[in-house]
């Protein structure tokens, strides 16, 4: 049911001139909203939550900006601003948790809290009380006055739970750290909840690694599932520091099925090492046949090159690698390796690994359920503004020669 507010509203363009002014209302609707003036003549601009880019709220007004560049400001609630803001922002968090990709899984447990983010910088940014939803793969954060945001827990470097304060703390891997307080008596719940979750989760990836590596031990396949978790890229250099037989096993289970893929990688490997390969192993049961089926694919680094690519593994049709640029402007490619390695992840896992947000182009994916997360989330832009190609090349001897071309174009234009 649509909700309806009386307010005044403005719009103004580019150049901040007013091009429409009205006193009327705004009807909220789950997608949209409409702004209107009085009269049944008047029916208004319907205004989606996924064209709206920033948003500000100040002294009982909200105004925002959309992606064609204009801007509305919004007025003169009388004494009903707050109530309007909590309604206003909760549809449009259903909106953006549903349109952004951040529920993985079913939905577990809601609890209520407080909330702060800590950024990279070490600046504390309140997002106030707040509802939490635990997923299966994710923990869903709502604000009552802030836009929602989610931690996935594929992404979660650790936490920890502080019994004096009743504070649950995420420590995610691009640094951030979100406290969440005033749980409560719900806090046991949560604690439970959390390390429930995250106990299915390291269960299942184990479960599935006992079935491909019968040879190795308990404490060997869990180490090797803290780095796995459901899909992140693991050096392959590092993992005979799990166990001096691991190398050889994961490349036996990784190119097993595809031999023109092995070489190709065997290519990339002669030019820069074992140090710059990374596989990802992603297992699930098939329900037909009740076997394990294996995603594998690999990231493969060329800093000197200023190149990264990315394939698939598991089937002799996976024949396509990705390339992407490290760097699009100035600075070192070494040093970024790292951060576009995180995009490529967050991409892979967040999209279920469809590939199409990142190499699709604009207009094709207006048309998709990618529309909103290409325009609104920041790692999805820079990975597509980074994509350079995908090559098709049908053995390692076409690759080969491919490549040569591929590094030239990664050198040169916006990298240059």
């Amino acid at each position: 049911m649509a909700l309806t507010y009386s307010l005044q509203y403005k719009k103004l363009n580019f150049f901040n001139k007013t091009i429409v002014e009205k006193e009327g209302e705004i009807v909220i609707d789950r997608q949209f909203f409409r702004l209107k003036g009085k009269g049944a003549q008047d029916q208004g601009e319907a205004i989606y939550f996924g064209d709206m880019k920033e948003l500000f709220v100040k002294d009982d007004i909200l105004s925002f900006t959309t992606y064609g560049k204009d801007k509305y400001i919004l007025s003169n609630f009388s004494n009903l601003f707050d109530p309007f803001l909590k309604d206003f922002l909760r549809v449009r968090n259903e909106y953006l948790a549903d349109a952004l990709f951040m529920k993985v899984g079913m939905l577990v447990k809601e609890f209520d809290g407080s909330v702060e983010l800590v950024n990279v910088h070490g600046k504390t940014v309140p997002k106030g009380k707040a509802r939490i939803q635990f997923y299966e793969g994710s923990i869903l954060i709502i604000p009552e006055t802030r836009e929602c945001f989610a931690v996935y827990t594929n992404f979660l470097k650790n936490h920890e739970f502080d019994g004096d304060d009743y504070e649950l703390r995420l420590y995610l891997d691009n640094g951030q750290v979100i406290n969440i307080s005033k749980l409560g008596t719900s806090f046991e719940d949560a604690q439970e909840t959390m390390e429930t979750l995250l106990g299915k989760m390291y269960e299942k990836v184990i479960n599935f690694l006992n079935e491909r590596m019968p040879e190795f031990d308990a404490v060997t396949l869990l180490k090797l599932a803290k780095l796995l978790k459901e899909g992140r890229f693991v050096r392959f250099s590092a993992l005979k520091k799990i166990h001096e037989d691991m190398p050889a096993k994961v490349e036996e289970i990784a190119f097993a099925d595809n031999p023109v893929m092995e070489e190709k990688v065997r290519a990339l490997r002669r030019k820069a090492g074992d140090d710059n390969l990374f596989i990802s192993f992603v297992f699930s049961k098939n329900h037909d046949s009740g076997d394990i089926d294996v995603k594998s694919r690999f990231i493969y680094t060329m800093p000197d090159d200023n190149l990264i690519a990315l394939g698939q593994t598991s089937e002799p049709k996976d024949n396509v690698i990705h390339f992407f640029r490290i760097i699009m402007q100035q600075g070192d490619a070494h040093e970024k390796v790292a951060a576009k390695i995180l995009e490529i992840e967050q991409s892979l896992l967040i999209f279920r690994f469809d590939l199409s947000p990142i190499y699709k182009n604009r207009n094709e994916l207006k048309k998709t359920r990618f529309r909103t997360a290409s325009k609104r989330l920041s790692f999805l832009r820079l990975l597509r503004k980074s994509y350079l190609l995908r090559n098709f090349a049908g053995d390692a001897k076409q690759f080969e020669k491919d490549l040569q071309d591929i590094i030239k174009m990664a050198k040169s234009g916006p990298a240059a």
